[in-house]
């Protein structure tokens, strides 16, 4: 009896188990099944398709013309000769003229080393370049040039060999008066002559030209041609160029250094060299004003000297003119006062043209300096 309860007991309480799981399964499979379906809906409100943009149209576009370069004119680059003098160089004498064998002591005149090279000027004088550590060629020259000439020619040496290396630049300055009608006609034919001597001791020069007439004077007070390589620019300038005007007896030299100074286009560490041509002096106070102009050029490294070719400064040029001996104590026979005010300031010579009938030979010694008269000498005989 108390065993067949005990099992009744038992088999309630199994059965009183399983309906309450399986209450309690389906309370939770209900609610699982609520929330698997409103997370669904969530995820459908979410997802939310954007459509596709339209396809863009490819537009071809057509490249840019390229931009075409146009001169008016061409450009004119003129390279110098030779643009750095070889230090290995040292600058040439003459070794073939008697004059200058004479001046030497006579001794080894014509001795030069094999493959020297050998430059020659108009007239065939040949002008030999010397190794600046030899001691053979023309007398025996030493460091380039030697003592066979004498201090001035290794003075003369040395100075050339600084152009060389550094350059020169030269604007001669000339009045175009009617008066001046022979100098103007004498540099026309002679520029060339004159550009290749000097260019045969300094090949890196280069030439300018300024022409200057009075302030009221036809057609121009002053004009230029800045310093060019080329001889063809300077022959086109002179060509243009009349000896015109000069009524009264002063001239715009004034005005004619300063556009010298001021618009040439120097080269930075060139020498740098005016030389002023004319034979009438400036108006009254105007050679003190062009004297502090001068001064500051000098300052700067430049050199003015100042051509008197007048006839009151050169009384044998009148003679050759009339054919004839004139009085020559009647005459100045020296520079004119506002010249030696030029000279002066300009640290440079001032001169006449010292018994020469032509004016280029006077040129290219003011070019190099009148201290070198003497070892210029026999160069300038080709001239």
């Amino acid at each position: 009896m108390g065993s067949s309860r005990r099992t009744v007991l038992w088999i309630s309480f199994l059965a009183f188990s399983a309906v309450l799981h399986a209450i309690v399964s389906g309370r939770v499979g209900h609610q699982i099944e609520r929330t698997l379906g409103m997370r669904h809906q969530a995820e459908e409100v979410i997802d939310v398709k954007v459509p596709p943009p339209p396809p863009q149209k490819i537009v071809e576009r057509e490249p840019p013309p390229e931009d075409e370069l146009e001169f008016e004119k061409e450009l004119e680059i003129e390279p110098p000769e030779v643009l750095i003098a070889p230090k290995a160089i040292a600058p040439p004498p003459p070794n073939i003229t008697v004059a200058l064998k004479a001046q030497a002591g006579g001794s080894g005149g014509d001795e030069r080393t094999e493959g020297q090279p050998v430059s020659e000027v108009a007239g065939g004088i040949s002008i030999g370049t010397i190794p600046g550590t030899g001691g053979s060629g023309f007398g025996g020259f030493k460091s380039g040039i030697g003592n066979g000439l004498g201090d001035g020619t290794s003075r003369f040496a040395a100075y050339i060999a600084g152009l060389r290396e550094a350059g020169l630049d030269v604007v001669f300055c000339i009045d175009a008066t009617g008066s001046m009608g022979w100098v103007l006609s004498e540099v026309k034919d002679r520029i060339e002559d004159i550009a290749k001597f000097v260019r045969t001791l300094v090949p890196i020069a280069r030439f300018g030209l300024v022409a200057y007439r009075d302030t009221d004077g036809p057609d121009f007070t002053t004009r230029i041609q800045p310093l060019t390589y080329s001889t063809g620019k300077l022959n086109t300038f002179l060509s243009g160029l009349e000896a015109k005007g000069g009524g009264d007896w002063f001239e715009a030299v004034d005005e004619g250094i300063k556009v010298a100074i001021d618009d040439s286009g120097w080269r930075m560490g060139a020498r740098k060299i005016v030389i002023v041509v004319g034979d009438a002096p400036m108006r009254e106070g105007q050679a003190r004003k062009a004297a502090r102009l001068i001064e500051n050029f000098r300052h700067a490294g430049g050199t003015l000297s100042a051509l008197d070719v007048s006839d009151q400064a050169n009384p044998h040029l009148l003679e050759a003119k009339l054919g004839r001996r004139i009085p020559r104590e009647m005459y100045r026979n020296s520079p004119m006062a506002d010249w030696l005010v030029l000279g002066e300031a300009g640290g440079g010579d001032t001169a006449t043209l010292d018994g020469e009938v032509r004016l280029t030979k006077r040129l290219v010694r003011l070019i190099m300096g009148d201290q070198f008269a003497a070892e210029m000498q026999s160069l300038l005989e080709v001239l």
